[in-house]
């Protein structure tokens, strides 16, 4: 994992022609200060098997970079992500540094570590924060890629800010595009205005397949997650919690009493666990966003002639703020202020679970699992197109659109005299009900177990398939599966 930080999907942002950034440039600004604030990490990892929630698997070693602000050593969350033991670098001290975790958000992969020495206290400079740059401005990265121990002085331009996913959560947010090669052991580094020396950001992944197309944190994400962190809880980014449709035909328009001036997107549906429940309806049309037009494709004015999806005007809020709408409901126009919940929202969560143990319920040597991300990504690196289809149905489900909370499944079989014949056809299939109790979450899968009164236990699964286990049986070869298994 040495180079591309933690797990295969996640890459590290370096910009192209390092030697001679600086060489004959009288207009580069002059950056050495600031090296000296940016140190290398050096992480141990140890990740969550998913198919045996039990235990854990290999241990692996990866070096990011971080860099020193007022609030502690920025670096990226993928970076720290399931870390058992975290070391860092400092120019000018001989020895390595005991770090470790102070606060993390995986939403938008930021992450602050400090030392474990509180009394390390070494004579730097923190690195003052920006603002969100210019399309085409030119950028310089600090930090430690591979190749070398030097520090390294990369750049490039920027040629996009848009909201865009995050590999690291699967969750879009404000995210900035620059033409960059890519070297492994940059993410996590400081990304500086070639022109002001400001920093503009946070170094953080690439587009797979493009061709040098890099990413960074922007400074309105870092501000965001630094405010986040002033009650000392991580609370994470908020989500107005809605599917819409762009309206660009005027037929659609016209059905939903819109007029000409009008333009907007058309809610489809709603989750239970955002925002907008209970305020927004089916077929409402939003019109404005914190004052500012939506036009029918989805986004509202950037700056002076740009477009950016109206999502800009959500994930830069904290949590708790009041967020202006206009909309027009069956073509009367009317304001509406939302307060602003978090994530998740979807049945099957978008972010993995990361640094958390996996929930399980064992019995009979048959494992029951709530679906999470981890999970998914034992399909490989294409997971969303080889997920089995009894889960790929329920991935873009919101919470509230059943009447349960996770998507349940027999995940396992481990064979024994007392599942004799079950593995093969009832794993992947959602479970929903145990006893004739009905499965919401992973929590009710005990207490349905504990409430049978008969000699079997009788597990109905969404795909028609049934599993009827001998009560006596289990009891009787629970501790030897168990045992055999190493399951705890």
């Amino acid at each position: 994992m040495s180079g591309f930080g933690y797990q295969s999907k996640i890459a590290i942002l370096v910009f192209f022609n390092a030697i001679c950034l600086f060489s004959g440039r009288a207009d580069a600004v002059d950056l050495t200060q600031a090296s000296k604030a940016v140190v290398k990490l050096y992480v141990t990892h140890q990740s969550w098997n998913m198919k045996q929630p039990w235990t854990k698997g290999g241990i692996q070693m990866s070096t990011c970079s971080a860099f020193y602000i007022t609030e502690g050593i920025l670096t990226n969350a993928h970076c720290i992500t399931d870390a058992t033991y975290m070391q860092m670098e400092v120019s000018g001290h001989a020895d390595k540094i005991d770090v470790e975790v102070a606060a993390v958000n995986h939403q938008v992969d930021l992450a602050i570590v400090k030392p474990k020495d509180s009394n390390f206290k070494p004579d730097i400079r923190p690195i003052e924060l920006g603002g969100l740059p210019n399309v085409r401005e030119k950028v310089v990265t600090i930090g430690y890629p591979a190749g070398g121990r030097q520090v390294s002085y990369t750049e490039g331009v920027v040629s996009r800010i848009d909201i865009m996913n995050y590999a690291h959560s699967n969750i879009a947010s404000l995210m900035v595009q620059t033409d960059a090669a890519i070297n492994p052991g940059n993410s996590g580094g400081p990304v500086f205005s070639d022109k002001s020396g400001t920093c503009l950001g946070v170094a953080t992944q690439k587009l797979r397949g493009g061709e040098a197309i890099g990413y960074f944190v922007p400074i309105p994400v870092v501000k965001q997650f630094l405010q986040d962190l002033v009650d000392g809880h991580v609370d994470g980014i908020p989500a107005l919690g809605i599917t819409i449709q762009t309206l660009e035909n005027p037929a659609i328009r016209q059905s939903l009493d819109l007029n000409d001036e009008q333009t907007g997107v058309r809610v489809v549906k709603i989750s239970s666990a955002g925002s907008t429940f209970g305020k927004l309806a089916v077929d409402d049309v939003l019109l404005e966003i914190d004052g500012h037009q939506i036009f029918n494709d989805g986004r509202v004015l950037f700056r002076d002639n740009m477009k950016i999806d109206l999502r800009y005007y959500v994930t830069t809020r904290q949590l708790g703020d009041d967020l202006e709408l206009r909309i027009s409901r069956k073509g009367r126009v009317q304001p509406l202020v939302v307060h602003l919940t978090p994530y998740p929202i979807y049945l099957i969560p978008r972010m993995p679970q990361y640094d958390q143990k996996p929930r399980y319920y064992e019995i009979g040597g048959i494992i029951f699992q709530a679906v999470e991300p981890r999970y998914l990504m034992g399909w490989g690196r294409h997971w969303p197109t080889k997920i089995p289809s009894d889960i790929r149905s329920y991935y873009s489900e919101f919470l509230g659109e059943h009447d349960y909370k996770e998507l349940v499944i027999v995940s396992g079989i481990y064979r024994a005299s007392a599942n004799k014949g079950y593995s093969g056809f009832v794993e992947n299939s959602r479970v929903v009900s145990i006893n004739g109790i009905p499965i919401k979450q992973l929590a009710d899968v005990s207490k349905a177990f504990a409430s049978a009164t008969g000699n079997f236990h009788q597990i109905e699964l969404e795909n028609g398939a049934r599993i009827v286990l001998d009560k006596a049986k289990v009891d009787e070869e629970e501790a030897a599966i168990r045992q055999r298994y190493n399951i705890n």
